[in-house]
């Protein structure tokens, strides 16, 4: 555990916890220290999923500041950072002495941040807040977060209330000495969700490349039918989408989840044994454009063949990132 958040850490129990966090990480580089993964193990609560990642040997841990520590069928365990006793917070300082990177992924389930009603906006905001507060906490160095789509307003009407919701969350995150970092995926293109970030202007938001999340994107849906998927070319159009939108955003690219896709169907979140993304060709596309953040494993799967899952994906960026 690096000094600094070990700091952090310590000053956060004397009082409310949000008072500093680390600095980020400088000329950090893709050390294999950075390969990280999401608590999730069907069945088993988040301190014994944290435990399993730890005994893996990750050094890297991405949380969930929403929902509960207990396991429940079909949610990831996580922590209510606004519910939590001094108990609560002694026993999570102590499961992450351990590793070396933090990162968050912020509520996206039940948290309506971008609806035109009010009572419905107000609380997917309070609960934003929360979970930025709770990053501060944890000395996460990114939050990662989900543009929420609103069923009854168009992305043109929503648009200034996603430049100034972010620009304020991002205020937060500075302030509390982390990143904002938006997941790939909604807006659905590659061209507006290039614009959201470059029109948020704001030194603490870029980018989540989530290598699946590019499959409804209008230019790749444009360029491969749906029989084309699992062909060389619609495989080499998907990887090509995700390259374009790190190409047009370089340094606004602060954080990446990683797995693979299923070559026919596109579905993600798959372990890494399908070959379709291209990890050597993505590996050496972030050292082009100096990559300073995490590189975060979310993979699903039976809780009795998640172990090898995760084992088998650190080893292979290892040894990605080595060549």
């Amino acid at each position: 555990m690096n000094s600094s958040r070990r700091q952090f850490l310590h000053s956060a129990f004397a009082g409310i916890g949000v008072t500093a966090a680390p600095a980020l990480s400088a000329d950090r580089g893709l050390d294999p220290a950075i390969i990280g993964a999401n608590p999730y193990f069907p069945g088993y609560g988040l301190y014994r999923s944290i435990g399993i990642l730890h005994g893996l040997g990750f050094q890297t841990i991405e949380l969930h500041p929403m929902g509960s520590p207990e396991a429940r069928p079909g949610i990831p365990p996580g922590f209510e950072f606004d519910r939590m006793t001094n108990a609560d917070k002694t026993h999570m300082k102590e499961a992450l002495q351990s590793f070396r990177y933090v990162s968050t992924h912020l509520p996206w389930v039940d948290t309506p941040y971008f609806s035109p009603f009010g009572p419905s906006h107000e609380y997917g905001v309070s609960r934003i807040d929360t979970a930025l507060e709770a990053s501060a906490f944890v000395g996460a160095e990114v939050a990662n977060i989900h543009v929420q789509r609103s069923a009854h307003i168009s992305l043109d009407h929503a648009w200034p209330m996603l430049i100034s919701s972010f620009r304020r969350w991002g205020d937060i995150a500075r302030d509390h000495g982390f990143r904002l970092s938006i997941e790939t995926g909604y807006p659905a293109s590659v061209k507006d969700f290039v614009r959201l970030i470059h029109e948020i202007e704001h030194e603490h938001v870029g980018a989540t490349i989530d290598v699946g999340h590019q499959r409804n994107y209008t230019e790749l849906v444009a360029r491969v039918k749906p029989h084309e998927r699992g062909t060389p070319q619609g495989i080499r159009a998907h990887n090509d989408v995700t390259h374009e939108i790190i190409d047009r955003l370089g340094p606004k690219v602060f954080h990446v989840h990683v797995h693979d896709i299923e070559p026919t169907t596109w579905a993600d979140h798959k372990p890494l044994v399908h070959g379709f993304v291209d990890y050597p060709r993505l590996v050496a596309k972030l050292r082009s454009i100096n990559y300073q953040g995490l590189l975060v494993l979310e993979i699903g799967g039976p809780v009795e063949e998640l172990t090898e899952y995760f084992r088998d994906a650190k080893a292979k960026l290892e040894e990605y990132l080595a060549g």
